[in-house]
């Protein structure tokens, strides 16, 4: 009896700090380093369910959370203590089982339905410290609150009431921008916004024009949740080089000219090539842990035509190439407006938590796979499909310092030269590079380490560096 009721009480506030149970008194109060000093009464914590579990036993437990605590425990040196005294038993005790009478919300902007859909306690489950934290870790994942405080108040024999206060808060981000280069000038807007419907949603807006064509999109996510619509029309001179290099077609330039791209090799060919995209993509959650997403899926359709005024290269790669493709990514799941939301104090709920140093390195696994398929039934000139696969793991230890190692292929059967597998695009190298290598498949390997200068709640500042390489793996001396 007696260890499984310590085993019941342990716990700590959503700031790490310790809590002091009284059930003599019936009271607790944080004894953290934020606890600070109050006149009124203390504040209710997450275990006050519990006052009413032992009414006639004495407990008292101390939990060291911060050596620099100013409260009772400022001598006691960094270690648990627990004394108890049992007096006396309940049924309620005994059997454990503390039933959710009510759950109520305050502080929120966000819809109600929204914050009770993302919790994973519901009236009339049971109420448990694991619970509870889960809770606390599904409110933190929504990256949408200010602060975030969970209650228990007794709501009679074996019932708890639990109250939720999530401050949030709401904005809408107009981000203009301009740009004149060697190839060309452009001019546009990013909009961000979140929660604007009370929906802890976030929607995007890209309107973009200039030298290099016009390109628009509108992306709509929300709790795991995705829609996507991307139009593009652009045009941009691309060349061949002698080596079987083509310019980049990672980021379209506009009319740089064959003076331009000499710069980076010898070219066989010069010419201009316009492609004209417009795509649809859905993506659901399909798998969540501590309230956050791990594996998503998402379907997608592009249709896309290019037109280049080489007759060789439009024999190989123009007409359309209109496909649909069926995508995995496993791993953390960020919302276009997770950054920008922090900007204005948004998700910043568990800050102090992610500010700490980790006692250990944790590893993080990542991939993706991607399936597409085009031919007649896609309104596709020829039939081809294509496939890739990343796989990535970090290593992350002390303040946020981070090893990252990464492996991508794709392959491709049949595809026409406009959708061959690039270094650069399908293999998703980091670096931007005038120059890639197209071949019906590619490999790639890359190392990044990441180490933080500063970190405080305003942001942080870190300094990194990458290698990386991507090559044919059956001709790699082509590539």
């Amino acid at each position: 009896m007696l260890p499984r009721l310590f085993g019941r009480l342990q716990g700590t506030t959503a700031n790490g700090t310790g809590l002091v149970y009284d059930y003599l008194t019936k009271s607790n109060r944080d004894i953290g380093p934020k606890a600070g000093k109050s006149k009124g009464p203390p504040a209710p914590g997450p275990f006050d369910l519990y006052q009413t579990a032992v009414p006639r036993a004495a407990v008292f437990m101390y939990t060291m959370a911060d050596m620099n605590t100013r409260h009772c425990l400022r001598k006691l040196p960094g270690v648990l203590l627990c004394a108890a005294l049992l007096l006396g038993r309940s049924p309620c005790a005994a059997d454990g089982n503390t039933k959710i009478n009510k759950i109520s919300f305050s502080g929120n902007r966000v819809s109600e339905s929204t914050l009770r859909a993302a919790i994973p306690i519901k009236e009339g489950g049971e109420l448990t410290p694991e619970a509870l934290e889960k809770t606390y870790g599904a409110l933190y994942a929504m990256k949408l609150f200010r602060s975030v405080s969970v209650s228990t108040s007794a709501a009679g024999e074996g019932l708890a009431d639990v109250n939720i206060e999530a401050r949030d808060g709401w904005f809408i981000f107009p981000m203009p921008f301009a740009a004149s280069g060697s190839g060309g000038s452009s001019a546009g807007v990013f909009v961000f916004s979140k929660n604007v419907f009370r929906r802890a949603e976030s929607v995007s807006v890209m309107l973009l024009s200039g030298g290099a064509g016009s390109r628009e999109a509108l992306f709509f996510e929300k709790d795991g949740r995705a829609l996507g619509v991307m139009r593009a029309d652009r045009s941009a001179d691309e060349g061949l080089y002698s080596d079987g290099a083509f310019s980049s077609a990672q980021n379209m330039r506009g009319d740089g000219g064959a003076a331009y791209l000499a710069k980076y090799g010898t070219l066989a060919s010069f010419y201009e090539r316009r492609q004209r995209t417009t795509s649809f993509y859905a993506g659901l959650p399909l798998l969540r842990r501590g309230g956050a997403t791990v594996l998503s899926g998402r379907l997608a359709y592009t249709g896309e035509n290019n037109d280049y005024t080489d007759a060789a290269r439009q024999a190989r790669g123009g007409g359309s190439s209109s496909r649909v493709a069926l995508e995995l990514n496993a791993g953390a799941h960020r919302e276009r407006g997770d950054d920008m939301g922090a900007l204005f104090g948004l998700g910043l709920a568990d800050m102090n938590k992610r500010l700490q140093n980790r006692a250990r390195a944790e590893n993080r696994w990542s991939g993706a796979l991607s399936l597409s398929n085009a031919g007649a039934w896609t309104g596709a000139d020829r039939a081809f499909s294509k496939a890739s696969l990343s796989v990535e793991n970090a290593t992350v230890w002390g303040g946020e310092n981070r090893l990252s190692l990464r492996c991508a292929a794709a392959v491709s059967a049949n595809a026409p030269e406009s959708q061959l597998p690039a270094t650069g695009r399908e293999t998703g190298l980091l670096g931007q590079y005038a120059r890639e290598f197209r071949a019906p498949r590619m490999t790639a390997f890359g190392a990044s380490f990441a180490k933080p200068l500063s970190r405080s709640r305003r942001g942080t500042l870190q300094a990194s560096v990458f290698a990386e390489t991507a090559f044919d793996p059956a001709d790699r001396a082509a590539t």
